[in-house]
């Protein structure tokens, strides 16, 4: 196996195991179950099924696109790592109470160490190529 095919198969593996923990964490706010007639009840079930949804999204482009090889899905996961992730994993390591830091903040650091391994490999089998990577379908000419 090339490098390039080698590097986006362990890059793509890493992040949907990321995404896989992040859906982790979504059932384990579900099956607190939030009171839903608070308001802060209702956010927090809002809250874990958007998060929810996103790593859905975010697995789907790591398996289909981004380990063909497609620079626009690399981004594209790009971005929810980087505006949710780790501004999510800054707020619980600065809020949470400090007996709980530790078991709250630290699968979230892991899954972004994981995150970011997997940016990094999927980076390399896709921007690092002697050959061009293919950005559109290519459809058949008549």
């Amino acid at each position: 196996m090339p490098d390039r095919a080698r590097d986006l198969r362990w890059g793509t593996s890493l992040l949907a195991m990321s995404a896989a923990g992040v859906l982790g964490a979504s059932a384990a706010i579900l099956t607190d179950r939030p009171d839903l007639t608070t308001r802060s009840g209702r956010q927090l079930v809002t809250g874990a099924l958007a998060i929810a949804a996103l790593a859905v999204l975010v697995m789907a482009i790591v398996l289909i696109p981004l380990r063909r090889g497609e620079r626009w899905a690399f981004w594209t996961v790009v971005l929810p790592i980087f505006l949710v992730g780790v501004p999510l994993a800054a707020l619980e390591a600065r809020f949470v109470p400090s007996e709980r830091r530790f078991m709250t903040v630290a699968p979230q650091l892991g899954d972004l160490v994981l995150a970011i391994a997997g940016l990094v490999l999927s980076a390399r089998g896709v921007f690092h190529s002697a050959t061009p990577v293919r950005e559109e379908m290519q459809w058949p000419s008549k």
